[in-house]
């Protein structure tokens, strides 16, 4: 039996040599990567996944795949409850990282994810950028987003109801435009709804984003938006 003590514990040693990486580069790349993400994009929370074999190929700066979520962001003004991201063959510069702390890509990285918006904080966006008196609120249907309250019109008091929509707009904004309105038992004037127009359509900028990506698709749910988008970092 003593015979096999030794191979064993040589075996032992390589295997604890060859996942060395694995439990010392990828925490601490996790880490760094958690850092900066939570910084740029002003999350209260961020969760990194790697996935790296062994993890050898961290200190050629390979890394096979990314994935992060952060909870919390802030894009524009714009509170997102959460971003997800996700990307594979990352190529990064090691000795940036090791003597800067800094996670400096070197090749460009196709990336696709997701943001989740509620519509609580579409309507603090509302309010911030178009309405702080707050007349009009946004109802988020999967249906469409409807601008919906009572504003002042010649001396009148109006209800109203406007059936809105989210339009991608030059691939790095979300633009609010207006689709049709329904005023309570009256007949709406013309000029209101260019009032309406004028002063409640607004875009979102995307392009504040800490990576270069193209919003691809809108989806509504019951009071949340869901944002598909891709790109390069």
């Amino acid at each position: 039996m003593k015979r096999y003590r030794i191979p064993i514990a040589i075996i032992a040693v390589i295997l604890v040599i060859f996942a060395l990486p694995q439990v010392t580069l990828v925490p601490y790349i996790a880490k760094q990567l958690e850092r900066e993400i939570q910084e740029s994009l002003h999350a209260r929370e961020v969760q990194v996944h790697l996935r790296a074999l062994w993890g050898w190929g961290l200190l050629v700066g390979r890394l096979p795949s990314l994935e992060f979520t952060a909870h919390d962001a802030v894009i524009d003004g714009l509170e997102v409850s959460s971003v997800e991201l996700r990307g594979e063959e990352v190529r990064f510069d090691p000795r940036a990282l090791w003597q800067k702390q800094e996670f400096v890509y070197t090749e460009p990285l196709n990336v696709e994810g997701k943001l989740t918006v509620t519509e609580n904080a579409l309507n603090e966006l509302l309010w911030e950028v178009v309405d702080p008196d707050r007349l009009l609120s946004l109802q988020v249907v999967p249906e469409g987003i409807d601008l919906a309250g009572t504003i002042s019109f010649w001396n009148m008091g109006w209800k109203v109801t406007v059936r809105g929509d989210l339009e991608v707009h030059h691939g790095t904004a979300l633009r609010y435009v207006l689709k049709n309105v329904a005023l309570s038992d009256a007949s709406l004037p013309p000029v209101l709804l260019d009032v309406l127009r004028e002063n409640y359509e607004f875009i979102i900028d995307f392009g504040a984003f800490p990576y270069t990506v193209e919003l691809r698709d809108v989806f509504l749910e019951e009071r949340q938006i869901l944002i598909t988008f891709g790109g390069q970092l």
